[in-house]
C-alpha cells in the first residue's frame, strides 16, 4: 500500500508536512475536512495487514481529535462566565450531560449559579 502525505499552508507561505498517511485514512479525512455525506468504505487497503494499519492510524487521529474537541469546548466555556453552553454542546455534536462531564473533568463547575453565589459569599 503506497501511502500519502498532506501539506497544509497558511497565507504567508508557511507549510507542515506529515507523511506516511495510509491512502483511506487520507480519503476519509479530506471528505470529513469537505463536509461530503456519508462515509465510503476503504478503496485502497485490501490486505488484512494494510486494513489492520488504516483502523490503527484512523483510531489514533480519532483519540487526538477527541481530546483536541474537549480542550477546544473547555476554552470556550472559560471565554465567559456567560458563555452559552447549548451552544457549546451542539458545536461538539454532544447533549449537555456529558458537556457537563467533560467541563468537571477539566476544572470547570457544572453548577455556574453556585459558583458565582460562592464567590459574592466570599468577598
Amino acid at each position: 500500500m503506497r501511502k500519502k502525505f498532506a501539506e497544509i499552508g497558511d497565507s504567508e507561505g508557511n507549510k507542515d508536512v506529515v507523511f506516511e498517511i495510509t491512502p483511506d485514512l487520507a480519503d476519509a479525512f479530506v471528505a470529513a475536512i469537505r463536509n461530503v455525506v456519508g462515509v465510503e468504505p476503504p478503496r485502497h487497503a485490501q490486505s488484512f495487514d494494510d486494513l489492520i494499519a488504516t483502523a490503527a492510524q484512523t483510531s489514533h487521529v480519532i483519540q487526538h481529535l477527541e481530546a483536541f474537541r474537549e480542550l477546544v469546548m473547555v476554552a470556550a466555556d472559560k471565554t465567559s462566565p456567560h458563555a452559552d453552553r447549548k451552544a457549546i454542546a451542539i458545536s461538539g455534536a454532544m447533549p449537555p450531560s456529558r458537556l457537563y462531564r467533560i467541563l468537571e473533568k477539566h476544572g470547570q463547575p457544572r453548577d455556574r449559579k453556585a459558583q458565582a453565589a460562592d464567590r459574592t459569599a466570599e468577598k
